[in-house]
């Protein structure tokens, strides 16, 4: 174990070091009791030279118990990206509740004045964080003031300046803010005492999490930056001035030089911050030293980073830096000397040098990357058909022994390197170029020159962009929509009923007002704009794809815009149906967002799988983060495992490197990260010929998801909170779902569907027309609120009125008891009513549960009620058509299932198993979840689980058959046992892992018993 881990002894996972990578580094800290201490009591805190003092809150002596210094990452918000920074990675917490703790600084005031007493901390999101700043001199108050509550005004982030609270849209998990630029205390020079201090305070209650306070004179620049800062105001004030200095030695057989030290690349989390810092120039004669010059202020105090230095002249060149840490005015530590020949000297600096007390080259990073994989080795190698593409460490093709760690690092995981791809410098088949922004001819250009170099066979990945939106059609343009309508056979009457035979009069308008006033003409305006934005992308795919033959074309689909995890039908499977591109890709980020469970990043999948329908040659190309701080080694197993089970034959890692290399905010800084990318990289090794010759068995159930639910925006919340909770209780009931649209009810797919679940409210006649008679066929439908009643045009829609047996008279929202994320909002919003319902078994007892966000009021109209509402009327209905049944829900059963799973917690974002980011509900309601199995009950499952938490999917090749599954109970299970009812030659068995299974049959049943800790695969051969 790293000494870093070992000295500060941290008992919740060891990635709470301070540094990474630190096998050599010694920490000259005292151990104070509860945790670390970070500074010498009775030491002080002097001012900066620029007159501001800032007491780092980790730094505070623990007056009466309570508060503790922790190191970031056991606290809310630590993750690579946004506002989840803290000053030198460390804080001063303390519990929810508290009897009057107490910790305090003492400080030199530098001379009278009026400061601003301002605390960066942590304000989690409908909790209380209280806690009273106090400041003394001469035995006197001069300050004692209230921060932390909820009605605060506050300092946030992204432009929203000073408010009590913030909820941003992705969900309220970066929530650091600063307070205090209301709070003024008149200060005499000479010493002072900061004390902060954590009572008992109202309920709900959060952890006190405190960065630093900042006592400064400069009101001002404080106005200023409130005002102009577009990331987390005042955050650009904090660097390690004061702290690092440098001393250049310019060697005897050197020549004169000039060093130039720049400001460092700032990953906290990359180049947002206003600073005020430009570079420092240093000369030196041969034989000469300077003397110790101050160069903290260049370095961020926020996140770890690179720092390059350049000297000049280029050649004849040969000094060495030294960089020391301060201990007094004229004291300073040494912390590393470096030799340098050349122009340039990269270092690695961390935030918290003035603890960690270290700084190196940035080669020693990969050194010690690669030493730390190289003391675990495991047996196996990469997968040899599967595609792993990364961004990793750059290449120094002069520094043999860098490229040689380099190298060994590349083979370790099979990589194929994004960045060099690009460069033209790939083989096949693992080619990767990137062609955003350019046009039809000139990638049709492009394509030619590949081919002339022959290397248009080696290209296997287009990238055409990043989190990309499509075209719309040109303003004023009407011809191009009116072509469009006469191909779909459409006259002037069906498209707007007030244009009668005259085309001149249909206008493409899909604005709001025209949703309302002309829904006709609304629709079609939407589907065209969908189907044009399509058709100018398969331009681009066409004009470069005819040109190289083994290539996927694509571009990463961020599931975040719109409604999280539920992408919209026309651009997630439309749109690759009809060739506007060839490779669906996208991101399981799902870590980052405070929906239900990781394990909603999955029906992302799904739908690609449904674009990718009637091509088993397409591939669907995922990202699967393993960035840390944020993601967790089990965490990624588990995304890694789902998502080949649900279809990803393109394994991408994005930014494989530490934030010392790393470009911007994403990067890779846990060395057991990477063993667990490579543990399950060779795990994937045994069977990644069945994931690339196979094909994901079909499901036995499907989810509807339609172009129309799209243009009427069926998703909106709750709805979409509805969509995804429901899509777990499905494959928690172990029904292998797949998803489909109008095209495959009008194809007549749906006959290979038993049960078909609706949560859209709008569904195109035809298809409305198609469910029916699958229904009539012996299907099962199970509708939700809302789900069904309006066709395209937002008119009653009679065909499934009629089928489902029911009429609305209302949907019921409840303004205050929205939920939009799963996590954040739905164990805080009040039911609209309670449930009590039970199957047509007579002596059953009824399940009671209550119901949030939505609530459909109807009458049932030949259907038969089998639950009520608390008030009686109908909750849930049934009714036969033909051999089939039709089951209508009067509310969201996901919601209600998810209910009593997630717990009132602050929701974050960090990598602690225990943190709410990684929390993995499993306290589901059964009431709920029964209901939503109810037309599946006599349905086999070709794969049943003993643990119904345990996630499977079946991948079947000629080679063989793969079952990914992933473990989503929250614990280890012993003794698993799947048993398999679908006939396939079996000759051998195992698992990825190599772990002991057992093996039973019973005639056509066979039974697999083993251990299940977080993910694996059973292959059968």
């Amino acid at each position: 174990m790293p000494q870093m881990f070992r000295c500060f002894r941290f008992s919740a996972v060891r990635w709470i070091a301070l540094s990474f990578f630190s096998s050599q580094l010694h920490v000259q800290l005292a151990m104070g009791q509860g945790g670390p201490q970070y500074r010498t009591p009775g030491q002080p805190i002097t001012g900066r030279s620029d007159g501001a003092i800032v007491c780092e809150a980790e730094e505070f002596q623990v007056v009466r118990p309570g508060w503790a210094p922790q190191a970031w990452g056991t606290n809310y918000y630590a993750a690579t990206l946004a506002n989840t920074f803290l000053s030198r990675k460390a804080y001063l917490g303390a519990a929810e509740q508290a009897d009057h703790a107490v910790a305090s600084i003492d400080v030199i005031v530098p001379e009278a004045g009026r400061y601003l007493a301002l605390v960066r901390y942590e304000a989690a999101c409908r909790f209380q964080t209280q806690f009273t700043l106090r400041v003394e001199q001469q035995g006197q108050a001069r300050l004692e003031r209230l921060y932390g509550a909820r009605e605060n005004n506050k300092i946030w982030a992204f432009g929203n300046k000073v408010k009590p609270e913030v909820s941003w849209p992705w969900g309220a998990v970066e929530n650091v803010v600063w307070e205090g630029h209301d709070a003024a205390v008149e200060l005499s020079a000479g010493p002072a005492r900061v004390s902060l201090i954590a009572d008992r305070q109202p309920e709900p209650a959060a952890k006190r999490n405190v960065d630093l306070v900042l006592l400064t004179r400069d009101v001002a620049e404080v106005a200023s930056r409130i005002e102009k800062e577009g990331y987390l105001p005042l955050d650009g004030l904090l660097t390690q001035a004061d702290d690092i200095f440098l001393k250049l030695h310019n060697a005897a057989d050197g020549v004169s030089m000039t060093l130039t030290v720049p400001p460092a690349v700032e990953h906290s989390p990359y180049w947002v911050h206003q600073r005020h810092w430009a570079p420092v120039i240093v000369k030196a004669e041969p034989g000469q030293a300077t003397d110790w010059i101050e160069v903290g202020s260049l370095l961020d105090s926020l996140n770890d980073g690179q720092w390059k230095l350049t000297a000049a002249p280029t050649e004849g060149l040969h000094y060495t830096v030294e960089i020391g840490l301060r201990r007094g005015d004229d004291q300073f530590e040494p912390l590393g000397s470096f030799e340098c020949r050349g122009p340039m000297l990269e270092l690695a600096f961390q935030a918290d040098t003035r603890y960690s007390r270290r700084i190196r080259r940035a080669e020693d990073v990969l050194y010690e990357l690669v030493s730390y994989l190289k003391e675990r080795p495991i047996s196996g190698a990469p997968p040899r058909r599967t595609p792993v593409f990364a961004v990793t460490f750059d290449p120094k093709p002069d520094n043999p022994q860098y490229t040689a760690a380099r190298n060994e690092l590349i083979a370790m995981f099979g990589l194929s390197l994004s960045q060099e791809v690009a460069a033209g410098e790939a083989t096949a088949p693992r080619g990767y170029i990137d062609v955003r922004g350019q046009t039809p001819e000139q990638l049709d250009a492009l394509g030619r020159q590949l081919a002339a170099k022959g290397n248009a066979d080696k290209i296997s990945v287009v990238s055409l962009g990043d989190e990309i939106g499509l075209q719309p059609p040109p303003a004023g343009e009407q011809s191009g929509f009116h072509n469009w309508l006469k191909s779909r056979q459409l006259a002037p009457a069906d498209v707007d009923l007030a244009a009668g035979v005259d085309w001149a009069k249909i206008v493409f308008n899909d604005s709001p007002q025209t949703k309302a006033s002309n829904p006709r003409l609304y629709y079609y305006s939407s589907l065209y704009r969908h189907h044009y934005g399509i058709a100018q992308q398969k331009k681009l795919t066409e004009a470069l794809g005819r040109h190289l033959p083994n290539a996927g074309i694509g571009a990463n689909y961020s599931p975040h815009h719109g409604h999280p995890y539920l992408g919209e039908t026309h651009q997630w499977v439309t749109l690759f149906r009809l060739g506007g591109m060839t490779m669906p890709w996208s991101e399981d980020w799902i870590f980052q967002v405070p929906v239900g469970t990781q394990q909603m990043n999955f029906l992302g999948l799904d739908l690609f799988r449904s674009g990718l329908k009637g091509k088993p040659l397409a591939k669907i190309h995922y990202y699967v983060m393993p960035h840390w701080p944020g993601n967790t080694p089990a965490s990624w197993r588990r995304q890694f495992f789902g998502d080949l089970g649900h279809g990803m034959k393109i394994v991408n890692l994005f930014e494989f490197r530490p934030v010392q290399a790393a470009y911007t905010e994403n990067h890779t800084s846990l060395p057991e990260m990477y063993a667990e990318v490579r543990r399950g990289l060779y795990e994937l090794a045994t069977f990644d010929d069945i994931v690339q010759d196979g094909q994901v068995r079909p499901g036995v159930a499907a989810l509807w998801f339609s172009e129309t639910g799209d243009i009427w925006d069926d998703a909106r919340d709750p709805f979409a909170a509805g969509k995804r909770t429901l899509y777990i209780a499905i494959r928690q009931q172990q029904l292998p779902l797949d998803i489909v649209t109008d095209e495959d009810a009008l194809a007549g797919d749906l006959k290979n569907y038993r049960v078909l679940y609706l949560a859209d409210q709008h569904v195109s006649q035809a298809a409305a027309q198609a469910i029916a008679g699958w229904v009539a066929a012996g299907g099962q439908l199970f509708a939700t609120a809302g789900a069904g009643m309006f066709d395209e045009f937002n008119a009653p829609n009679r065909v499934l009125r009629e089928l489902l047996g029911i009429e609305p008279d209302a949907l019921e929202i409840p303004e205050q008891g929205v939920v939009t994320f799963e996590k954040q909002d739905l164990p805080w919003v009040e039911p609209i009513g309670e449930v009590q319902w039970s199957a047509e078994q007579p002596g059953k007892t009824p399940h009671r549960f209550p119901v949030f966000s939505a609530r459909s009021r109807f009458r049932c109209q030949g259907s038969q009620p089998l639950g009520t509402f608390s008030d009686g009327t109908p909750a849930v209905a049934t009714k036969a058509t033909g051999r089939g049944k039709s089951f209508y829900c009067g509310f969201l059963p996901g919601l209600s299932y998810f209910r009593p799973a997630l717990p009132r917690r602050p929701v974050d974002r960090n990598s602690a198993p225990d943190s709410m980011a990684h929390f993995i509900p499993t306290a589901f309601d059964t009431g709920a979840g029964e209901l939503v199995k109810l037309p599946s009950s006599d349905i086999a499952r070709p794969v049943l689980c003993s643990q119904q938490l345990v996630e499977t999917m079946v991948i079947e090749s000629p080679h063989g058959v793969a079952i990914p599954l992933v473990n989503w109970s929250g614990q280890a299970t012993k003794g698993l046992t799947v048993a398999i009812e679908f006939d396939f030659p079996q000759k051998s068995v195992e698992l990825a892992s190599g772990g002991n299974v057992q093996q039973a049959t019973d005639g056509r049943r066979r039974t697999f018993t083993f251990d299940l800790e977080v993910a694996d695969a059973l292959i059968l051969r």
